[in-house]
């Protein structure tokens, strides 16, 4: 696949909330979510987390800021903002609106999804549901 036919699924990926079907098209049987061990290989647990986390922040939107790509990897940069209006996992419902932001590497195998590697600011998002609070004195 070319670099430009690699970008195109990287977008089929990144707007897999709307039809979260696709995903057996868009991840190979044998995908690997490095951001998530815990994730048994295959499509199944990341699209159970990608519905939970859409039922909790329904009205979510992505902004790529960036994406490029080199061989078979696909590299994108992110804005996530949504309203956390239904519980996420333990966290009940806030009613705030968050602006997550992260990278994501893909690499892509025989026209589908085969790894994932994704840094995103949890700790920013956790903080702005004020699930998380801190200060840290300087000086």
């Amino acid at each position: 696949m070319t670099i430009e036919e690699n970008k195109a699924l990287v977008w089929r990926y990144i707007h897999i909330s709307e039809d979260f079907n696709r995903a057996d098209e868009i991840l190979a049987p044998d995908f690997v979510d490095h951001a998530h061990p815990e994730f048994r290989p295959g499509p199944e647990d990341l699209k159970q987390n990608l519905i939970d986390f859409y039922n909790a922040f329904p009205d979510a939107s992505i902004t790529v800021e960036e994406m490029i790509g080199e061989g078979d990897i696909i590299a994108f940069r992110f804005i996530l903002r949504g309203t956390h209006t239904r519980p996420f996992g333990k966290i009940a419902s806030t009613g705030k609106e968050i602006v997550w932001t992260g990278m994501d590497f893909v690499r892509i195998r025989n026209g589908k999804v085969v790894e994932l590697w994704s840094n995103q600011d949890t700790l920013g998002m956790l903080r702005q549901l004020d699930v998380l609070r801190f200060e840290i004195e300087l000086g």
